[in-house]
């Protein structure tokens, strides 16, 4: 019987090997770290709405003789508290299925700037943003044909509008621009406020699911939002192959860049 002899493995091997696996160990850590902070945050989210709706029960269950107009703010302080629980329990359930990869994009090719140029004109009709001031600023040459999932486009414009007018006062300016790169590899697309701005110390987490409104521009302001439009917008945004930035300045304001691949013809 032949004796076993172990193979050599060369040293430089052994370390690289404890590189990767102590890089894998630590990713496993920070998403698990992450996750934790996520729960905490969607426990206290929802945790505050069910909180002033029990309140309000209470208040109208311990009043023999209502008055209609205390009625009526009772049920109206429960609707919106509702729709907040609504809003981020959808949202959730919206995040959780493009990261399982279960929200199948149905992709067609889509004239981009006409598109832009839609949804722009569908924004100023929009009862929303009549305390605002809107631009669009598309440039010359800007037709490219992209292929998108149109809808889920759209909400991650959706998300960054809604996100510009919740944090920027009546009366504030909001661009639309649009346009293709300098190398005509992506069609790029930006949505630029005037409002409050970010500190740039939390900039490189606006994206996070971790990352709350109370972390935010304005904590503590009244919000009908589940504070995971961001998240959602960078993860539709990563599952057409493009690319999502914010850049900002307190007091000056913000300004979201999106870069999408643009469809080339073969000759």
């Amino acid at each position: 019987m032949k004796e076993f002899v172990s193979p050599e493995i060369e040293n430089n091997t052994i370390e690289e090997l404890s590189r990767q696996l102590l890089k894998a160990n630590n990713a496993l850590k920070k998403l698990q770290e992450e996750r934790e902070i996520m729960f905490a945050n969607i426990s206290h989210d929802l945790r505050a709405p069910m909180t002033a709706i029990r309140s309000a029960l209470d208040l109208a269950f311990s009043e023999q003789n209502p008055s209609p107009e205390d009625m009526i703010k009772t049920l109206e302080l429960i609707d919106r508290r509702a729709k907040t629980l609504e809003s981020l329990i959808n949202d959730m359930y919206y995040l959780y299925r493009i990261g399982a990869s279960k929200a199948e994009a149905v992709p067609e090719e889509i004239d981009a700037a006409a598109l832009i140029e839609e949804y722009f004109y569908d924004l100023q009709i929009d009862s929303k943003y009549d305390d605002f001031v809107l631009r669009l600023d598309v440039k010359p040459e800007s037709e490219c044909v992209v292929k998108i999932n149109v809808q889920e486009i759209i909400r991650v414009l959706d998300n960054i509008f809604s996100n510009a007018a919740r944090y920027s006062g009546k009366g504030s300016t909001i661009t639309l621009g649009a346009g293709k790169s300098a190398d005509g590899k992506s069609f790029v697309i930006t949505v630029e406020d005037n409002g409050c701005g970010i500190p740039e110390d939390k900039l490189p987490y606006v994206f996070l699911r971790t990352y709350t409104v109370s972390d935010s521009r304005t904590p503590g302001s009244d919000r009908s939002g589940s504070g995971l439009g961001l998240a959602i917008a960078k993860a539709i945004i990563e599952k057409h192959k493009g690319t999502i930035e914010c850049e900002s300045k307190v007091g000056e304001g913000t300004r979201f860049i999106i870069g999408l691949p643009v469809e080339i013809k073969e000759d």
